[in-house]
C-alpha cells in the first residue's frame, strides 16, 4: 500500500527575458572583474547582453503600460525607451546617464547584430624594447576597442538603472515582476 500524500501545487509566473539576460550580463561582468583569463570575451557577454536586454525590459514595461503595445514591436528599441520615458513621464536628456551610455549601448548591438568587416592598418614607431613586446600582438579593431571591463561596467549600471526608473515610475499595481522575477503559489 502507498500511504504518501497527494499534494497539488500550483505556480504561476510571468516570464520576463530582460531578467535572464541581465543575469547572465551580472554573471559574465563579476567574472571579467575577477580574472583576466577571457576578460575581453566576458566583457563582450556582458556588454551584448545587457544590450539586449534594454529592448526586453522595453517590452516587459510597454505590456504594462501601454495600450496595443503590440503596434510598437517592430520600433528600434531607442524608439521602445523614449516613448516609455514619456508616457512614464521621466525626463529624458540624451547626454546623461543612463541615457547617454543606452544610445551608446543600442549602437554596439547594432554593430554586433550586424557586424561588417574592416580593414586595419596600423603603424608606429617604437622603441627595440616595446616593438618586441608588441610582437605577436594583433592591431584591434574599432569594435574590439570598445570591449572593456570599463564599459561593461558602464553599460550594465545603466540597464540596471533604467529598470529601476521604469519599476518607479510604472503604477504600483503593475510593478510586480518588472524588477524582480517572481512568481507566486500556493497549495
Amino acid at each position: 500500500m502507498n500511504n504518501t500524500k497527494r499534494i497539488k501545487q500550483r505556480q504561476e509566473r510571468e516570464f520576463f527575458a530582460h531578467h535572464m539576460l541581465l543575469h547572465v550580463a551580472h554573471l559574465e561582468l563579476e567574472t571579467a572583474k575577477s580574472t583576466e583569463i577571457g576578460r575581453f570575451n566576458h566583457c563582450l557577454v556582458a556588454m551584448t547582453f545587457s544590450a539586449l536586454a534594454i529592448e526586453a525590459l522595453a517590452n516587459a514595461v510597454g505590456s504594462r503600460s501601454v495600450d496595443a503595445w503590440s503596434d510598437f514591436e517592430t520600433c528600434s528599441p531607442l524608439a521602445k525607451v523614449r516613448l516609455l520615458a514619456e508616457r512614464l513621464g521621466i525626463q529624458y536628456e540624451s547626454t546623461k546617464k543612463p541615457w547617454a551610455t543606452l544610445r551608446y549601448l543600442i549602437r554596439f548591438r547594432n554593430a554586433i547584430a550586424h557586424a561588417k568587416p574592416e580593414r586595419i592598418l596600423e603603424e608606429r614607431v617604437m622603441r627595440e624594447a616595446e616593438y618586441n613586446a608588441q610582437l605577436f600582438r594583433k592591431p584591434p579593431s574599432k569594435m574590439e576597442r570598445e570591449i572593456t571591463l570599463s564599459n561593461a561596467k558602464g553599460c550594465f549600471e545603466a540597464v540596471h538603472n533604467l529598470k529601476g526608473l521604469f519599476t518607479d515610475a510604472l503604477p504600483v499595481e503593475k510593478r510586480f515582476g518588472i524588477y524582480v522575477d517572481a512568481w507566486s503559489g500556493g497549495s
